[in-house]
């Protein structure tokens, strides 16, 4: 069966790891059979971006229900997301006065076209007339939240086809100073699923499991959001809006917290399971208390878990976790002094690890303005790339496009013969 008649006929849910290229058949040039066309066809098509597949959904069924298949639209993906290239990549920008998104022109063609002065967020996707949160962006849907009264609307975005929607209402309970929110926003591979997580915690409760509220909202689903178990250990939220967010990797959602004797500690949501767990640190954090450990915050990159800190008020320092839950995989991956950088300390953000390249390149962002480095550890050697952002704040959030719908639908039917009937006869014959 071919990889095209594979996608007419599959109905089940399947992981990105299933998600095999179609098959390199080598024939003569007039002897291709149609099978292989149809495999050559996938494999071109896969590799458009997502308006010209927009375009071609309503040149013909057959392409409306292979371009619509849960299929081909992982494997669009996985290619996008692929290789060292940057040509899929986007940054997101978000910024905190004007309240819009912003989004910036594919890295490769910025970064290998540069203008005297080129503007990073020249797109704008929408205006916010509330104080939003830009919770994440997974698989091309941007995570946001509207902020109104005591509760939250989650909204969700593909800029590349337009299409949004937003979580039903979420309501907290009403806290005092001691009270605050945590967000994340991810990808359940096993179930074939968008989740947000939300948790409310209130520090002057006396027992764990009433210090921490966890919904989860499953994105698409007709319920509505659901409590889990509560933390171990309180998330914090030591600073800015980035501390809010909780980090993806692996299908869990992880924010730092602290154990009882104060000592640092990842907390996680593991979104297969919908469970709350703990991931330890580098021995030498998990030995210490959470004050000794200056300016501590999680990412990731290479789909890693990744800690930073600052190392004598000189350095930021950056470890990553091979293997997620193991604490015996933790492995520093570089220490860059800020002066090498051209940063000062008194800008307590950044730098702020954003991507990396699978030739081991690191893209960070310096500075708001716009100053941006790629830093490559094993031979420390950093290029500087300087964008006029258009906006006086923004955050940075990498962004790939994808035909990923925020409102999933049921399959579209066809009456009379269908294509996967005339694909499977031809299989078979």
């Amino acid at each position: 069966m071919s990889c095209y008649a594979t996608i007419m006929s599959t109905n089940h849910k399947r992981p990105h790891s299933a998600i095999k290229p179609p098959r390199q058949n080598v024939a003569p040039p007039n002897e291709l059979s149609p099978l292989l066309l149809e495999d050559l066809t996938v494999d071109i098509m896969s590799r458009l971006p997502v308006k010209s597949l927009d375009r071609f959904i309503a040149i013909s069924k057959p392409w409306n229900i292979l371009i619509s298949s849960s299929y081909f639209i992982k494997y669009h993906i996985q290619r996008s997301a692929s290789g060292s290239c940057l040509t899929n990549y986007r940054l997101l920008g978000g910024g905190s006065y004007g309240y819009s998104f912003r989004l910036s022109d594919p890295l490769l063609s910025i970064i290998k076209n540069p203008s005297p002065s080129p503007t990073l967020f020249g797109r704008l996707l929408l205006e916010i007339w509330h104080d939003p949160l830009v919770v994440g962006s997974y698989n091309g849907l941007i995570c946001w939240i509207d902020f109104r009264d005591s509760g939250n609307y989650i909204c969700y975005l593909n800029p590349a086809t337009g299409s949004k929607s937003r979580s039903p209402y979420l309501r907290y309970p009403s806290g005092g100073d001691s009270s605050y929110n945590l967000y994340g926003f991810g990808y359940d591979h096993v179930n074939d699923s968008y989740k947000t997580v939300a948790i409310y915690c209130d520090t002057k409760e006396d027992t764990v499991d009433k210090k921490t509220l966890v919904k989860v909202y499953e994105l698409g689903a007709p319920t509505t959001w659901r409590k889990i178990q509560s933390f171990p250990y309180v998330p914090k939220r030591s600073g800015g809006s980035d501390e809010a967010c909780g980090v993806y990797v692996n299908d869990t959602l992880n924010w730092l917290g602290t154990r009882p004797n104060d000592s640092l500690v990842v907390v996680s949501v593991d979104l297969v399971n919908e469970t709350c767990n703990e991931v330890s640190l580098p021995g030498f954090v998990d030995a210490n208390r959470y004050g000794a450990v200056a300016r501590p915050s999680l990412w990731a990159l290479g789909g890693c878990l990744c800690f930073s800190y600052e190392n004598n008020r000189t350095h930021f320092v950056l470890w990553q976790m091979k293997v997620y839950g193991d604490a015996s995989s933790w492995n520093l991956l570089f220490s860059i002094s800020y002066r090498e950088i051209g940063i000062s300390r008194n800008i307590p953000d950044y730098p702020k690890p954003l991507l990396m390249l699978n030739n081991g390149d690191v893209i960070l962002q310096i500075t708001e303005p716009g100053g941006y480095i790629f830093y490559n550890p094993t031979v420390n050697k950093i290029k500087y790339f300087k964008f006029q952002s258009g906006m006086s704040l923004f955050e940075s959030i990498v962004h790939i496009d994808s035909l990923v719908s925020p409102c999933p639908t049921r399959p579209q039917r066809i009456r009379g013969r269908s294509t996967r009937a005339r694909l499977a006869a031809e299989t078979s014959g």
